[in-house]
């Protein structure tokens, strides 16, 4: 999986900031761990160790931070596939060992890792140990087997409890958008709820890098149209919508210039109809329609006036 799809840029436009990432690992990581872990000083590490193999799998995110009196390097990798990993520890492995590698060849003190997967699939992830791969080794042979733990933060099985422990509005709202990406209208209920969070994401730079990823993501990950996630954004805000629609705009141009736009209509009049049936089953009113949508008011409503109510 190629790192500019949109949920790769999702990951890491989240994942990369160390708020967001302290208030996972304070949430999810153990407790005999934390207490000798100090998040003031964590720090980005911008090095890749990800080859040609692994890049398929992860977003290569690592950070360093303050264990005791040594320091240790936290690996976030991030698991990108609708079902579950059968051997992780394999894709695992081979990133600890590239690391290693040229931390030996940099004749470097090798350096412990804690691998984390943050997993937000469908289906159940059973944590294994890797002797349990091995189903005909015995007590005799399992000795010979190389084994190491990695940490599980599974949404799909968070509850609403385990999510109370991230302490930041931002880390509740990522672990929600990818919790709830494969569920419409929940998701939208998200949107509703952390309405104040994005507009005041649209107020500066990185907080509109936000939205767009999260824009990105909801696109693709739903069977909502372009017009109706930004329609979503502009029922919060004039900022965020602007922000949206600049993201939207973006991918028209691209989809264009690449011969792959997403859903080309036939015919402007039956697009436009469609769209405006769409955010009126939304619960969305005929002014907030047209600016969502940049088209004349008296065109909304005379599009809402034909639709049969059943449609409403």
């Amino acid at each position: 999986m190629a790192l500019d799809q949109p949920h790769d840029k999702f990951f890491k436009e989240t994942f990369s900031r160390p708020e967001i990432l302290t208030d996972f690992a304070q949430a999810f990581l153990p407790e005999t761990l934390l207490e000798r872990i100090d998040f003031t000083t964590i720090q980005r590490e911008n090095e890749t160790y990800l080859d040609e193999e692994l890049s398929e799998y992860y977003v290569d995110l690592l950070f360093s931070v303050q264990y005791g009196s040594d320091r240790i390097q936290l690996v976030l990798l991030f698991e990108h596939k609708s079902y579950v990993e059968e051997y992780p520890h394999f894709q695992l492995n081979q990133y600890l060992l590239n690391y290693w590698n040229r931390q030996a060849k940099a004749r470097k003190a090798l350096t412990p890792i804690i691998p984390v997967v943050v997993y937000h699939g469908e289906r159940t992830w059973t944590k294994q140990q890797v002797a349990d791969y091995f189903e005909t080794a015995d007590s005799l042979l399992t000795p010979y087997i190389p084994s190491f733990d990695y940490v599980l933060i599974n949404l799909k099985t968070a509850t609403e409890e385990s999510l109370s422990r991230l302490r930041t509005d931002y880390a509740r709202l990522t672990a929600l958008l990818l919790q709830n990406s494969r569920h419409q209208q929940r998701l939208l209920r998200v949107f509703d709820d952390f309405a104040q969070l994005f507009e005041r994401l649209a107020q500066d730079t990185a907080g509109r890098g936000f939205i767009e990823a999260s824009f990105l993501y909801v696109y693709w990950t739903t069977d909502l149209t372009k017009q109706q996630v930004v329609a979503i954004f502009h029922k919060i805000s004039r900022q965020t919508g602007e922000a949206a629609m600049t993201t939207a705009e973006r991918l028209i141009n691209e989809g264009i210039e690449k011969g792959i736009e997403k859903g080309i209509e036939k015919g402007i009049a039956q697009a436009n109809e469609r769209h405006v049936r769409s955010l009126l089953k939304l619960g969305m009113d005929a002014p907030t329609i047209s600016a969502a949508l940049e088209l004349p008011l008296s065109t909304v409503k005379n599009i809402i006036s034909q639709t049969p109510s059943s449609l409403e």
